[in-house]
């Protein structure tokens, strides 16, 4: 028969000091990872961004160089009886609405004499203080008007 040393003995206790040290140090770095992934900050800038990329699709220039933004407010102010809020609500419902994002469309005519809402749809209510407004501005000719397209994001 072979004698053990006590070698084998301190190879075993150092393995066990290592694995407590190890698992120390996971439990420490996970206690002070953030718990929270979104602040008030990140998400008014996302729904910001949501906003300002969906009407910049919809006021994408065609070869006429008009818009598919530019028709809807045209035929809204030129009293075919068009409803641009309506039609931009109509694409605006996504998936976004699934995750809670909810928005508010307005149409409104700047002139000399101040600010006029020509066109709104609140399908979803009012917006609540800490809703996000993204606008567009559309500028019609003959004669040269122009509208400003205020989107209103926010999470419910």
């Amino acid at each position: 028969m072979r004698k053990y040393g006590k070698r084998g003995q301190m190879h075993t206790i150092e393995a066990l000091i290592a694995l407590v040290l190890i698992i120390g140090a996971v439990t420490f770095a996970s206690q002070i990872a953030p718990k929270r992934v979104y602040t008030g900050g990140d998400v008014k800038t996302q729904l910001f961004l949501y906003g300002k990329d969906f009407l910049n699709l919809l006021d994408m220039e065609r070869r006429n160089h008009t818009s598919w933004l530019y028709h809807q407010i045209n035929g809204t102010v030129n009293g075919s009886g068009w409803d641009a809020a309506a039609s931009i609500t109509k694409c605006l419902n996504t998936s976004l609405n699934q995750r809670g994002v909810f928005f508010k469309v307005e149409i409104v005519n700047l002139t000399a004499d101040g600010i006029n809402v020509v066109n709104s749809n609140a399908s979803f209510g009012e917006p609540p203080k800490e809703a996000v407004t993204v606008s567009k501005l559309v500028t019609l000719v003959k004669p040269i008007r122009v509208y400003e397209v205020r989107l209103t994001l926010w999470y419910a």
